[in-house]
């Protein structure tokens, strides 16, 4: 038993009432565009601020790249500073060294 086709039940009656065909109210189409329309506005209105989200963002990442950059650096420099340096007290003895062997030369005549 088909309950749609049943003219005997409310249930067969309503549901073919129900799922008849209609022609859509007067402006219809144009509500739904106007409607689509307004939903669209501010998705496109806010596109900015994913723009400006993905430069702040590059913008973070290239100074803190650039940060690196400069801090490995600094640490470069410091230590041929610290080389530098020891290879100027290594230089001072040696020049120490052999003032104290030409002095002792020149003493020995």
């Amino acid at each position: 038993m088909n309950l749609e086709d049943d003219p005997s039940t409310a249930l067969g009656t309503g549901l073919r009432r129900a799922l008849r065909r209609r022609s859509p109210a007067p402006g219809l189409a144009s509500r739904v565009l106007q409607r689509i329309e307004r939903d669209e506005a501010p998705k496109r209105r806010h596109w900015w601020r994913a723009v400006a989200a993905s430069l702040t963002l590059t913008a973070l990442i290239g100074g803190g790249i650039a940060y690196e950059g400069h801090q490995r650096q600094v640490r470069e420099g410091e230590r041929a500073k610290e080389q530098v340096l020891l290879a100027l007290r290594i230089a001072g003895e040696k020049v120490r060294y052999a003032q104290t062997e030409v002095r002792s030369i020149g003493s020995n005549d």
